[in-house]
């Protein structure tokens, strides 16, 4: 059976495990003795599976090398897209000739681009969220009612 930690709780675990059973402050410490950025009350929250918010970029690679699990798999345990490679490094050497116009038209695209992921991501969880919510509905519209006899209740289609 693979060991490896699949949720988010289980990073934080596994780095609390990692640093001799740390939590809390004393892990946040421990994170900023190894220049990572690491808020003891969001790990707290993570471990007792209470943390509603979206992690950050920095709290989820410090959880990555506190628990030793792969910043891939710690971005996809927290539904977060893993960081591509920095983008100002795969343009085009003469990229800095471009006019103040030009620069203008790439960032407004780049802003573009980043609004409508948000929103996806946003439709993604709504229609996650939907599924989940509609199989509960179908499984009550099934279960008996006391008012209703079963030759009331409308035909399968």
């Amino acid at each position: 059976m693979d060991s490896t930690p699949k949720t988010l709780k289980e990073i934080a675990q596994a780095a609390s495990d990692n640093n001799g059973g740390a939590r809390g402050r004393q892990l946040g410490r421990i994170a900023e003795r190894k220049g990572l950025t690491l808020s003891y009350t969001t790990v707290d929250k993570i471990i007792a599976g209470t943390y509603t918010s979206r992690p950050s970029r920095k709290t989820l690679e410090a959880l990555s090398r506190l628990s030793g699990v792969p910043v891939a798999q710690v971005y996809e345990a927290a539904n977060e897209v893993p960081p591509q490679a920095r983008l100002a490094d795969q343009l085009p050497p003469d990229v800095d000739t471009l006019s103040p116009e030009q620069r203008k038209v790439i960032i407004d695209i780049a802003r573009v681009f980043l609004k409508e992921n948000r929103t996806i991501r946003r439709l993604e969880l709504e229609v996650a969220s939907t599924e989940t919510n509609q199989d509960d509905y179908r499984l009550a519209a099934r279960e008996a009612d006391e008012h209703i006899g079963h030759d009331q209740l409308p035909e399968d289609t």
